[in-house]
């Protein structure tokens, strides 16, 4: 059994996050974030929000909704790995953010991800509602989510 120290575990938490930067870069400008463009599932209407990493920053990032004027910046909450795979292949992790803004009005994202690929992106009202998410790779466009018209 192995056991690792908070430390360690933030750290290979933060190194979980720059992978996924690194592995889900497409050749960009330098000092340009890394942008996921999503749609939501189940919901109508239809959901759209584009997600950046910053590129100053590895502990903070934003969501930008379809239709809305302002992204909303996000402070990186935790980092956990679920899953360790054996073998060097990237393991699962779980990176919840939180929005940062006033605490009684903030929501939650969390996404769990193995390297590049996101495997489930939730938005956490702080009502309780869930919203998920799925990839809408097609709609990205140098670094930002070209839409259609709602």
């Amino acid at each position: 059994m192995i056991v690792r120290t908070a430390r360690e575990i933030q750290r290979k938490g933060f190194q979980a996050v720059l992978l996924f930067l690194i592995a889900a870069a497409s050749p960009v400008r330098a000092g340009q974030d890394n942008v996921r463009c999503l749609r939501s599932i189940g919901v109508q209407p239809l959901q759209r929000l584009q997600f950046g990493l910053r590129s100053t920053s590895d502990s903070s990032a934003y969501v930008l909704y379809q239709g809305r004027g302002a992204p909303i910046p996000l402070k990186l909450l935790k980092v956990t790995e679920i899953r360790r795979v054996e073998g060097g292949r990237p393991s699962e992790f779980e990176t919840q953010w939180i929005e940062a803004i006033a605490p009684e009005s903030a929501g939650r994202y969390v996404y769990t991800n193995v390297g590049a690929l996101i495997d489930d992106f939730q938005s956490i009202r702080k009502d309780g509602t869930v919203v998920r998410f799925v990839d809408d790779a097609d709609v990205l466009d140098a670094g930002t989510c070209l839409w259609p018209p709602p």
